[in-house]
């Protein structure tokens, strides 16, 4: 039985949101994302891991570029971006092979592993604002700015579920810029 709205029914007669059951297996919730980077979610999808080492990567970057004195001897500022481009084309491999790919979707600007390289790069700015920063004010706007690119990252799922979107095949291993 279907609902009007395209939604399935279960025996019982409540309604079933297709578009859940359309979810990519392995596909991060905006809040799995959160606890990913956050180091706070594991197994499971292989983006759990790769969102961390993102996080972490992007962590080492900022916290070298306000603190000489917090960077480490060997730190090598090239290598960890061409790292974080790695894991950006690994995430992008898995979304070309896992993710629909509908061809009336409208065109997304950014891969997968860009967006969730966005998402880990703003979480570490805002744990910083939070431990570093005694004005309210930056801190609501730290935290208002993670809450606005999470809410984006929660739309670019749902428009992936509903089949609205494609997005990119990613931007290869491009060397660090």
């Amino acid at each position: 039985m279907t609902h009007a709205g395209g939604s399935a029914a279960k025996p019982d007669g409540r309604a079933v949101d297709d578009t859940r059951a359309r979810t990519p297996e392995g596909l991060l919730e905006a809040r799995q994302l959160l606890l990913a980077v956050a180091g706070n979610l594991q197994g499971g999808s292989p983006l759990i891991g790769w969102a961390r080492e993102l996080a972490d990567l992007h962590a080492t970057l900022f916290t070298a570029s306000v603190s000489t004195t917090r960077r480490p001897a060997d730190f090598d500022a090239p290598a960890t971006s061409g790292r974080i481009n790695t894991v950006i084309g690994l995430i992008d491999e898995w979304s070309a092979c896992h993710l629909p790919r509908p061809t009336s979707g409208r065109r997304h600007t950014h891969s997968l592993g860009e967006v969730i390289s966005h998402v880990a790069d703003t979480y570490t700015h805002v744990q910083w604002t939070l431990r570093h920063t005694k004005s309210a004010e930056h801190q609501h706007h730290a935290a208002l700015r993670f809450a606005q690119v999470q809410e984006g990252y929660a739309d670019l799922v749902e428009e992936i579920r509903a089949l609205r979107v494609a997005l990119p095949l990613g931007r290869g291993n491009q060397p660090a810029l």
